[in-house]
């Protein structure tokens, strides 16, 4: 059985660009290719986030704030 993909979003991502320190660990360790890098981290594809929050356990900054919706 193949990967069931979602067409709505689950849960918003949102970034605080003036508390992000542009380390880039989002960008890493997101198991779904959520975030980019362009200056500062921003959500590219929230629509593939799966809410396990890993982005927000290693912000350092506290700049990410996932909600279901």
């Amino acid at each position: 059985m193949g990967k069931m993909l979602r067409e709505y979003e689950v849960y918003l991502v949102h970034v605080d660009s003036g508390r992000c320190c542009s380390c880039g660990e989002c960008v890493k360790m997101c198991p779904v290719d959520v975030f980019e890098m362009p200056h500062t981290a921003m959500a590219a594809r929230p629509v593939n986030c799966m809410g396990c929050r890993a982005c927000v356990a290693l912000c350092k900054s506290g700049a990410i704030i996932i909600t279901e919706i």
